[in-house]
């Protein structure tokens, strides 16, 4: 059984035959550009956390060396203990060494090493504290004597550092020439958003200076927006412009396309074989048979709507299945209702505990409808055809107000008028149909009349009921 969604496994003679995005033809276009493009150039594929980048950088990468193209994929994040990124950056170059071009690869380490050693600091700025008092005169004049030493040696070391960075490139061009002389080298960088600031700002700094040379193709997979943020991070400051600042690195922007979400729900659907459950013969003698129609559905309007990632939307159905797990064969689950929880236990999850606890009025629950889901998920396509999440939203009003039912007590979101039996809401709620609702919570009142359903999907959603199977 499945709970969680593992990475996907990618051949490298078929990158792209496990791909559920249809992303290929993305990975042909960008491969065009940087062949076409191979004078050296940083290219940045941008798109939200959790929209499935590693794994087309992965893939992008494996497609890269089956069309004989030299790739190297680097993950920042995983190695962003390392004090400088270029040690790194050329530690992964060394991969492509053969023994013709050893000698030159050496040439660039030694030189490199001798760039990448940083300067002496100056005397830490809480020196002065720490020696404060009758010896401060002397703290100062022993300051302004060092800091004029240093301010020679580096006079001296601009000027060495200069001409090694000049043998530095030389040498690296004559490496990446050697090792990739029909094609240029893609050198992808993934997950830099999620480094620590200073090293993600230190990555793209060494970029500019140290490796921006014919032959090499850098790609920087990002999340924009949480780089920027890294950015002003580092910087100390809300008032830097992170995006300026970016573009100094970056010459051509590429948005990764958003995904086709019902495909990729039908995917998962079968992925955390949810089919399966609902496909037993056992459950064929009830009326059931609108459950896999149902959670599809619901589920790509909600998604859709909320502009969910793919790790959210993974989790979701995952704990969907989880549910299942709990359910008997013959079980009515409400995969609609059960569904619409699920998402508000994910998006809120402190109002979802009210609801359970029985906290929120009528009206308190209509305004959390209002806040987690887009009104217009619930607008009716024409004036007879009543849309699936308007059936899952009579079905919560129904199902909440009945698990207050007891002896004395009773929520009724409904009343009928007893001339013409018209069904109306006894709550406000805001920019939805309030007829169509009142007569969906008056159907579902003829269609589940057990007030256990409820209580029993609460538990399966909390994963406090014993497992079935």
């Amino acid at each position: 059984m499945k709970y969680r969604h593992h990475d996907i496994d990618i051949p490298n003679d078929h990158p792209f035959a496990n791909c559920k995005l249809n992303r290929k033809p993305n990975a042909e276009v960008l491969t065009q550009i940087v062949q076409n493009y191979a004078d050296g150039f940083v290219l940045s594929i941008n798109g939200e956390w959790g929209t499935g980048k590693t794994t087309f950088m992965k893939m992008w990468a494996a497609y890269l060396k089956q069309q004989h193209i030299n790739s190297i994929y680097f993950n920042a994040w995983e190695n962003d203990f390392i004090s400088d990124p270029m040690v790194a950056i050329l530690g992964e170059l060394k991969q492509l060494t053969t023994s013709k071009v050893e000698s030159t690869l050496n040439t660039i380490l030694d030189i490199g090493s001798k760039i990448a050693i940083k300067t002496i600091p100056a005397l830490a700025k809480g020196i002065v504290k720490h020696y404060y008092g009758d010896d401060l005169a002397e703290v100062i004049q022993n300051t302004l004597n060092a800091g004029s030493d240093i301010f020679k040696t580096e006079i001296i070391e601009y000027e060495d550092k200069k001409k090694n960075l000049e043998t530095f490139k030389v040498e690296l061009q004559t490496y990446v020439n050697e090792t990739n002389p029909d094609h240029p080298l893609i050198f992808i960088v993934d997950e830099l958003d999620r480094c620590r600031p200073d090293y993600a700002v230190e990555v793209l700094e060494r970029i500019k200076h140290f490796f921006s040379i014919k032959g090499i193709v850098f790609v920087l997979s990002i999340d924009k927006e949480q780089l920027c943020n890294s950015i002003r991070g580092y910087y100390g400051s809300d008032r830097i412009n992170a995006e300026e600042y970016i573009r100094r690195f970056i010459d051509v922007e590429y948005l990764l396309p958003n995904p086709n979400i019902e495909s990729y729900c039908t995917y998962l659907y079968e992925y955390f074989e949810i089919k399966d459950f609902f496909n037993q013969k056992e459950r064929s003698q009830y009326k059931f048979s609108n459950d896999e129609y149902s959670l599809l559905k619901i589920a790509v309007e909600i998604i859709t709507a909320q502009n969910y990632s793919l790790r959210q939307i993974e989790k979701l159905f995952a704990h969907f299945r989880l549910i299942l797990c709990s359910c008997k064969c013959n079980q009515n689950v409400l995969p609609v209702l059960t569904f619409m929880l699920i998402c508000i236990r994910t998006t809120s999850h402190i109002y979802y505990r009210k609801i359970v606890n029985k906290q929120l009025s009528l009206d308190d629950l209509a305004q959390l409808i209002n806040n987690v889901f887009p009104n217009h998920i619930f607008d009716s396509p024409s004036e007879h055809e009543r849309p699936l999440s308007m059936w899952g939203l009579g079905q919560l009003f129904y199902h909440y107000s009945i698990s207050f039912t007891t002896y004395t007590h009773t929520i009724d979101p409904i009343k009928t008028d007893p001339q013409t039996g018209k069904p109306s809401l006894t709550f406000k709620i805001n920019n939805i149909d309030h007829d169509m609702l009142a007569r969906t919570i008056y159907d579902c009142g003829k269609v589940h009349i057990q007030s256990s359903i409820w209580k029993s999907i609460i538990r399966s959603i909390d994963l406090l009921n014993p497992i079935e199977e």
